[in-house]
């Protein structure tokens, strides 16, 4: 063979190696590309679904203490400081407070669907502080010398609503962005890791 021929051969099968080359590598940017453009699509519908939930979470939550304030507004009408309720005022009071009583039930069972089981446990307590002071409002109502017993549940019953509201905005509170550098800066895929 010529050596003008050797060298068109061996010019060719290196500019054949080099495009062998530069597309492998092309391939292999092309794929790590996809791949990172793929993770943030998923992270961006991770990041929807979850504000989402959260959302239907808070406005779960922002019901029933609305609903939970609107009863103990209720019960506080059976039952004046430091003056008598007539008997027909007080019946009026306490059926408006057992008919607000019944609308929170069924946001309580939407809190417990909502969940989570910490906040869930923490209205069944929200309601069941509400149960006890509308009936020691009744109790006072017709012995006025229990009034300790309706500060009390009085008490318990805002403790319990306090509770509520602490665990509910801790559920649905934003989590801490993490870095930038998280989500753009991909790791090096394994094919061009040394």
């Amino acid at each position: 063979m010529s050596d003008a021929a050797s060298i068109a051969l061996i010019t060719a099968l290196s500019t054949l190696a080099g495009a062998g080359i530069t597309s492998w590598l092309s391939l292999l940017t092309h794929r790590h590309q996809t791949r990172h453009q793929e993770r943030l699509m998923d992270l961006e519908r991770s990041g929807a679904r979850q504000d989402q939930y959260r959302t239907e979470r808070k406005d779960a939550y922002v019901q029933f203490i609305n609903q939970a304030v609107r009863t103990a507004h209720a019960i506080g009408e059976m039952v004046k400081p430091d003056a008598q309720v007539s008997e027909e005022s007080y019946l009026d009071a306490a059926v408006q407070a057992q008919e607000r009583l019944a609308e929170l039930y069924p946001l309580l069972a939407l809190v417990n669907i909502e969940g989570p089981e910490e906040v869930a446990d923490l209205a069944d307590r929200v309601a069941n502080a509400l149960v006890t002071e509308g009936a020691k409002a009744s109790k006072m109502h017709r012995d006025p010398e229990s009034k300790p017993e309706l500060v009390a549940a009085s008490r318990a019953r805002w403790q319990a609503q306090r509770e509520f509201v602490r665990a509910a905005r801790d559920t649905v509170a934003t989590p801490a962005p993490q870095s930038e550098n998280d989500f753009l800066v991909p790791a090096r895929p394994p094919e061009l890791a040394s």
